[in-house]
């Protein structure tokens, strides 16, 4: 199953990470270079109220990936709302 990002409205930011609100929460999406140590890829991080955090297991690939990971771990974590099927 793939994972997509139902909020339309990421903005790109001025360091290249993007952006969008979801209930309260700031989530960003942002590139990892490769190093010798890491592979190259996106990563997320989802900041809310009361200093709740969350952020990425692993990396992505691909952008959409991390912007719909990023959505659905604050819908499950915070929300209470059952993983899709799958």
């Amino acid at each position: 199953m793939h994972i997509h990002p139902t909020i339309s409205l990421w903005q790109r930011e001025e360091d290249g990470s993007y952006k969008a609100e979801l209930d309260g929460f700031t989530l960003t999406v942002s590139w990892r270079p490769e190093s010798k140590d890491e592979r190259r890829g996106f990563l997320w991080k989802a900041e809310g109220p009361e200093g709740k955090v969350l952020e990425a297991p692993e990396i992505s690939e691909e952008i959409e990936i991390a912007m719909g990971s990023a959505e659905q771990a604050v819908r499950i974590a915070f929300h209470a709302e059952p993983a899709p099927a799958g």
